[in-house]
């Protein structure tokens, strides 16, 4: 519990922002449930008229650009601001850690290799404020997506509706698989590039001392050892990485198949109408689009909590001698 507050309380100084953040992702995943309904309505019910009423065909089309431009401002700002938000976190983050650093004691430096504390302090970082910026964003998005599109089409089809989402249980399955995964070879590559900044630094900091006694070869090959294994370690993860979402996309493909298939064939018995499978495979898209953004959540996730787990590991340390309170 808490290193749950202790994630989350890095969002304080920011709650306005992240609130407007919050906001405006609502809005943009809003907007998108909107656009299957009007193409419903349009090809289901002015369509079937006659006269066609051309002009009421273009007021939709005058409120379908409104919603175009709200859902640009508000996507304009979940980039922009959102980023900010995740760039200033990622300050304070790494004030507090390098903060920290100047508190341990000599022993605690004699046992540590520079490099893997840089990496501590730069890559780690890094990966962990793009969970705090995008996570919460992809989760919200995700959720109304999901669901709005889920109670819309209960009321189009509720057998095709059923059908589409008995898949869901076996991705999430297949996910959390594959998130584990993922988790450990995301740990492991941080280890890695510590490696290689740890054996940068060794080099540089001693030049003078490699190139008097002729070592460059030797250093070259220790270099390389470190650069290769971190190339295997990279390996390991896009395997998982890539199994991961050319699974996911197996399913995501498999159900565009099933709805083409069984709504034809509920067309022929007369059970639904083709406006109404149009607008089901405009929906079965939106359910996939946040099906790609949970992707990427556990994705950021995964890489993320590791970035976080390694941060608060480091500020656990304490060092051999404390300053008093209030010493000078």
């Amino acid at each position: 519990m808490n290193k749950i507050k202790k994630f989350i309380s890095y969002y304080k100084p920011y709650i306005p922002l992240f609130l407007a953040d919050m906001f405006c992702a609502s809005v943009a995943a809003g907007v998108t449930l909107v656009f299957p309904m009007v193409t419903r309505y349009i090809t289901g019910t002015i369509l079937q008229k006659e006269p066609i009423e051309f002009s009421m065909i273009y007021k939709l089309g005058i409120f379908l650009i409104v919603l175009v431009i709200v859902e640009y401002f508000c996507n304009y700002f979940i980039a922009y601001q959102g980023h900010v938000m995740g760039a200033k976190m990622e300050r304070d983050l790494r004030s507090e850690l390098f903060a920290h650093y100047q508190k341990l004691s000599f022993s605690f430096y004699d046992d540590q290799k520079t490099g893997q504390l840089m990496s501590r302090l730069t890559n780690d970082l890094f990966s962990l404020t793009e969970l705090y910026h995008h996570g919460p964003e992809d989760l919200i998005i995700s959720i109304i997506k999901f669901v709005g599109a889920f109670i819309i089409l209960l009321n189009i089809n509720v057998e095709l509706t059923l059908v589409v989402f008995a898949f869901i249980p076996f991705m999430i399955l297949f996910a959390s698989y594959y998130n584990k995964q993922m988790n450990k070879a995301f740990d492991n590559n941080k280890r890695k590039i510590g490696d290689i900044n740890a054996r940068i630094e060794d080099n540089l900091s001693g030049i003078r001392v490699v190139q008097s006694f002729a070592n460059e070869e030797a250093e070259q090959e220790k270099f390389s050892y470190n650069n290769n294994q971190y190339v295997l370690s990279k390996k390991n993860s896009y395997k998982y990485m890539g199994g991961y979402h050319s699974g996911l996309n197996a399913f995501i493909s498999l159900i565009s198949v099933i709805v083409i298939i069984l709504g034809s064939t509920l067309i022929g018995k007369g059970q639904l109408t083709t406006p109404d499978l149009i607008a089901f495979i405009l929906y079965v898209n939106n359910l996939i689009e946040p099906i790609r953004k949970l992707i990427n959540f556990t994705e950021q996730f995964a890489e993320g909590i590791t970035g976080f787990n390694r941060f608060l590991e480091m500020m656990a340390i304490e060092p051999d001698i404390q300053d008093q309170k209030g010493a000078k």
